[in-house]
C-alpha cells in the first residue's frame, strides 16, 4: 500500500493548448501551471516510494481532494472537474508508483471540504 499527501490547492489537468511554429506548423502543449503541478505530486510520491518496490499488476487507486471555504462543508461541487485531478495524479504517478496508469484497474475519488486544502491518494494492489 502507498500513501500520499499532498498539501496545497488541488488542481485538474488542463486541457493541451496549440500554438503554430515559425514555419507554419502546429505544436501542442500542455500548460505550464499543469506541468508545475505535476511534478510537485511527483515529488510526493517519489518520497512515499523510499524504501518501497514499483506496484505491479492491476491496482486500485483512492483519491480524495480538499478544498476549504469558511462556511460550507460536505462536497465540493465546483471546479475542477473531478475526472481532471484524476489525470493529474494518474499522470504524476506514472513510472513512480506504477510503471503506467494503465494498470489502474479501479479508482474511488471525490471531492469535499475541509480546513486544510490536499489531496489524498492510496495506491493498493488489487
Amino acid at each position: 500500500m502507498i500513501d500520499i499527501v499532498f498539501h496545497g490547492t488541488p488542481i485538474g489537468k488542463s486541457r493541451p493548448r496549440f500554438g503554430r511554429t515559425k514555419i507554419g506548423g502546429v505544436v501542442t502543449y500542455t500548460p505550464q501551471k499543469t506541468r508545475d503541478y505535476e511534478r510537485a505530486l511527483k515529488s510526493f510520491a517519489q518520497v512515499a516510494m523510499i524504501g518501497k518496490t514499483m506496484l505491479e499488476g492491476p491496482v486500485k487507486v483512492t483519491i480524495t481532494a480538499y478544498f476549504s471555504h469558511k462556511t460550507k462543508t460536505g462536497w465540493h461541487v465546483s471546479r475542477p472537474d473531478l475526472d481532471n485531478i484524476i489525470k493529474a495524479v494518474l499522470d504524476a504517478l506514472n513510472e513512480i508508483v506504477f510503471d503506467d496508469d494503465a494498470a489502474v484497474c479501479e479508482i474511488v475519488a471525490s471531492k469535499k471540504y475541509d480546513n486544510e486544502e490536499r489531496i489524498e491518494v492510496q495506491v493498493v494492489n488489487v
